[in-house]
């Protein structure tokens, strides 16, 4: 009778319970029971480990001489690495801001990929050992944790039967051994499915902070626990304190993570109000709605806390400015089609490359379109489908929430092609896919940009459902039965995404970078060709220590140089901007005055071209008077010498530039998106006179202005365009200094600056 009232109590409560349950059908002493339970885990971690190893072979072999990936992205993650130690032990200061990068204005880092946990976790590697170990310590460490995360998510499922939010604990507190290891094969199965998945293993070309989606399940794990004891009764603070703990983790690694892990959140609280409930009476659906409300913002105020000294300058900067986000095209860009999800996986080495012009988006980088969820993961879920097992609905819900969500703005079903993209007219009109409806109403959702990576959380949700498959066909089966059944899985599944070789890249570094780390007179670097941002310059700056005048971080910021500046913006557009200046007379001054003391031509990275001749030709014609201090087959580098006498030049503005771009008529332009937008006049001489061309749309006038908003001109409509001079005589000095003036446009995007000069 005590047993039997004993028994009953256990079977209401939570997994620490049913353990001492399943030691009293076998017992054990008290002392030995952690150790297996250590010993068991410590095996699966191992497991994953080396499994890790054979997956993404030959990386092992390579360890301290190069790096998984495509020779691109990576770069940029590895100078992430770098730049967070030496912010935070050489400098001590905060990661998030650097003067390394698009000197000297310097830049800052809030909405570049900076993935600062992995610096952080690598921070005693850094210290005693190589760059490169490091970086390739995240790789197996977020394999690893990956797995066993899915794994520890789906065995909490499997072993209680405590189906998702349904909240009825239906373990038959047997605690069946046997039971027990089917549990864990199909667990360990349903890791391996999302750690070695394509979508995982396509980010291992370069995003680290993609491939670092490790703590996403952890979250998954202790909010439904949460949410569960909620349910119950039952204390879970803990447990919502420990979900808060892992969404700091998932947002230290990528901001995209703490979106996706919000719409989940999302998913939990209404599925205690709509299709799981339907025949609970509202005084039911109140409090089941209550039970999950109060852990989830539990666990999303402790990460605000904990995340605040980021978010608040963060969200400061995206009231205040929109370059954080990308052009509405790239969100189709960088969209799924459905047949991506069923295509074989792109990277599969039997495939590989003609696979990558498969059906699916054709105009994405293979990364982004290498979401393929796997014939064996989706026939397992079909099987818990079929068995309709309480469990697999809300994972089926949110497979398919966020896989609709990853089709982005336009659902297609087959390829996506460059005619797919939006023109100017149609982009005005509004789409109403899922994505679409959120990206118009949730805050700062439009900052993101790669679409397709929802598929994450679909892997993540086909994962599991696929261990509850594979527990289902392993009822009832004798034991060895069942051994061959999942290693067969496992083997199968191993097979249908193996993608080994995986390309590795070593570093390319000329020798005379290590020269210049010795050269303590140096101050700024310019690379070339700088016509699009290299990552690899992020590498070699890992190696001479100088800042950088021009750099790669995931979003333009307009308050640098790189499009504001002439000779910067020459080679950067392999030609003119708006400013009509000969780069080569005033390109030492231009050089002098942001502090450059190298240029660096690397032909290696402009094999031909106007990318090469341009470049070339315009660097030797600002050098044509000296000797190169350093040349090779690979590199030139010239020394700046300050000209003896300054020559005057116009800078564009930080704010209220449109992006350079050719008009209808072949001319250069930049519209005019606010106001005002800043001209400035450098070395500016007593006597100038300034010179623009023009166009407006009807009746809309432009003004020049001083600084200080004394008026200058007034210039009417002028549709067809129109040359005009301005008097700079009142607003100049005879110091020579910079002085800036205003343009203010009638209305936004209603003027474009044709050409600008100085006389």
């Amino acid at each position: 009778m005590q047993y039997t009232a004993l028994n009953f109590w256990l079977r209401n409560n939570d997994q620490a319970t049913l353990c001492l349950k399943f030691s009293m059908a076998h017992p054990t002493t008290n002392t030995t029971r952690p150790v297996r339970q250590a010993i068991q885990h410590g095996l699966i971690l191992l497991s994953y480990f080396l499994l890790t190893i054979v997956m993404t072979w030959p990386l092992v072999t390579q360890l301290t001489t190069a790096i998984p990936g495509d020779s691109f992205d990576g770069w940029q993650n590895y100078w992430n690495l770098w730049w967070v130690k030496n912010a935070l032990v050489d400098r001590q200061q905060t990661p998030f801001v650097t003067d390394l990068l698009y000197y000297p204005t310097g830049v800052g880092l809030y909405f570049h990929t900076l993935n600062p946990f992995n610096g952080l976790v690598t921070l005693p590697l850094q210290l005693s050992g190589s760059l490169f170990i490091a970086y390739n310590a995240v790789v197996f460490f977020s394999w690893t944790l990956a797995g066993y995360g899915v794994y520890l998510l789906t065995q909490w499922i499997l072993d209680f039967r405590f189906w998702i939010l349904d909240c009825t604990d239906q373990s038959d507190g047997t605690g069946n051994p046997k039971s027990k290891i089917q549990n864990l094969k199909s667990a360990f199965l349903a890791g391996a499915i999302f750690t070695f998945a394509p979508v995982h293993m396509a980010h291992l070309l370069g995003h680290m902070q993609v491939m670092s989606l490790q703590w996403l399940p952890f979250y998954a794990l202790y909010l439904l626990q949460a949410v569960a004891r909620s349910r119950q009764g039952k204390p879970w603070a803990r447990h919502a304190l420990m979900a808060g703990f892992f969404l700091t983790l998932a947002g230290l690694c990528d901001w995209y993570f703490v979106l996706y892990l919000f719409f989940f959140t999302g998913l939990i609280v209404l599925w205690q109000f709509l299709p799981a409930h339907w025949g609970d009476n509202l005084k039911s659906k109140i409090q089941n709605l209550k039970s999950a409300i109060l852990p989830a913002m539990v666990a999303g105020l402790f990460m605000l806390i904990l995340l605040s000294p980021v978010l608040i300058p963060m969200v400061r900067e995206a009231t205040q400015f929109s370059f954080m986000v990308r052009p509405t095209s790239d969100l189709y860009i960088f969209s799924a089609s459905l047949l991506d999800f069923l295509v074989p996986n792109r990277l599969h080495t039997l495939w590989r490359p003609d696979s990558f012009t498969w059906p699916g988006n054709q105009i994405a980088p293979v990364s982004e379109r290498t979401i393929s969820l796997g014939y064996l993961p989706l026939l397992l879920a079909l099987v818990a489908l079929w068995r309709w097992r309480p469990a697999v609905r809300f994972w089926a819900v949110t497979a398919l929430f966020f896989l609709l969500l990853a089709l982005g703005p336009r659902i297609h079903l087959g390829n996506i092609t460059a005619a797919d993209l939006p023109t100017a007219l149609s982009s005005t009109t509004p789409e109403w896919t899922p994505f679409a409806l959120l990206n118009r109403t949730v805050p700062f959702m439009r900052i993101s940009r790669s679409v397709s990576r929802y598929a994450l959380m679909v892997q993540l949700a086909i994962a599991v459902m696929a261990g509850i498959g594979l527990a289902t066909l392993l009822q009832r089966r004798r034991a060895l039965t069942g051994w061959l059944i999942s290693g067969a899985c496992l083997v199968l599944l191993l097979a249908e995404f193996w993608v080994a070789p995986y390309p590795m890249s070593p570093p390319d570094t000329p020798p005379f970078y290590a020269q210049i780390a010795e050269m303590t007179d140096a101050r700024g670097i310019l690379n070339l060709p700088m016509n699009y941002d290299r990552p690899g310059y992020l590498l070699y700056q890992t190696v001479h220590h100088k800042p950088l005048a021009v750099a790669y971080i995931s979003r333009d910021d307009p308050r640098t140089l790189t499009e504001r500046i002439p000779v910067l913006q020459h080679f950067r557009h392999l030609g003119p901007d708006i400013l009509d200046i000969d780069p080569v007379a005033v390109g030492k001054t231009v050089l002098s005055d942001l502090g450059i003391d190298l240029v660096i031509q690397d032909r290696y990275k402009m094999p031909g071209g106007l990318e090469r001749s341009y470049t070339e030709e315009l660097a030797n014609a600002i050098f044509a008077d000296q000797t190169p201090l350093y040349s090779d087959e690979r590199i030139t580098v010239h020394r700046v010498q300050p000209p003896a006498l300054a020559v005057p030049y116009l800078a564009l503005g930080a704010f209220n530039w449109g992006p350079f771009e050719q008009g209808k008529d072949g001319r250069q332009q930049r519209a005019l998106v606010g106001q005002p937008a800043t001209l400035a006049i450098h070395h500016a001489p007593p006597q100038s006179q300034l010179y623009l061309r023009y166009r407006t749309l009807p009746g809309v006038e432009l003004q020049i202005r001083a600084a200080d908003g004394q008026p200058l001109a007034t210039f009417a409509s002028a549709t067809d365009g129109a040359n005009v001079m301005v008097d700079l005589a009142t607003v100049m000095d005879s110091s020579g200094s910079t002085v800036k003036v205003e343009l203010i446009a009638g209305a936004p995007n209603a003027v474009w600056i044709e050409a600008i000069s100085l006389q």
